[in-house]
């Protein structure tokens, strides 16, 4: 199985399982047909999770508003959906270990940011609504933290290794998203200032003059 790689549990399955079979024809057949479904299942939840953190950060004004918007008769966040379609469709060019592996990379950093957040809405929102708390606290988040970020270590040493252009498109998605996160700031920042600054000046009476 270790010589077949990924393809080792189909090859399995078609030594033991019968032939023959109507449509499935062999055990490796049915072993890529449960694959394509999982799969298949695994991106209908990175489209929903994906879309749905997208459609926050539009609406908190940490990226585009228009990313926040809602559909006016489905009622979903369809910019964010779009936009996340656009992503997942260009990370078909990647080599599939590169794109399993920036994901891989991804998810460790993004459960490391859902603890982190999990401790500052604790001390910045101490009175707010939380139907559900976590037990321990805050002993469960601390160790997210750290054996998320070890596994984010670990695996950022196997990419040096092995798969520098997952590393490098990694850092690259990072440093873009870190560039228009603080392009956004200052943007809304300077839109606020000038708010403040037309509202601040005084009222001329022309009719005086």
């Amino acid at each position: 199985m270790a010589a077949a790689g990924e393809a080792g549990i189909a090859a399995a399955a078609t030594s033991f399982m019968p032939t023959g079979v109507p449509l499935i024809q062999n055990g490796g057949a049915l072993i890529v047909f449960g694959a394509v479904f999982s799969t298949i299942t695994a991106l209908n939840a990175v489209v929903i999770a994906s879309s749905r953190v997208a459609f926050s950060m539009g609406r908190e004004g940490q990226l585009l508003p228009s990313i926040g918007r809602i559909h006016y008769r489905f009622g979903t966040p369809f910019v964010a959906v779009l936009l996340s379609a656009v992503v997942m469709l260009g990370s078909v060019v990647l080599p599939t270990q590169s794109a399993g592996n920036m994901s891989s990379l991804f998810f460790l950093l993004s459960f490391i940011v859902v603890n982190v957040a999990v401790i500052r809405l604790r001390r910045k929102r101490p009175n707010m609504n939380r139907p559900y708390e976590i037990p321990y606290y805050p002993i469960p988040p601390i160790l997210g933290i750290a054996l998320n970020g070890v596994l984010a270590v670990v695996l950022i040493g196997f990419l040096v290794r092995t798969d520098l252009l997952a590393l490098l498109l990694s850092a690259g998605g990072l440093a873009a998203g870190g560039v228009m996160y603080v392009a956004l700031n200052r943007y809304r920042a300077r839109g606020t200032d000038g708010a403040g600054s037309t509202a601040g000046e005084p009222i001329r009476d022309e009719s005086a003059e």
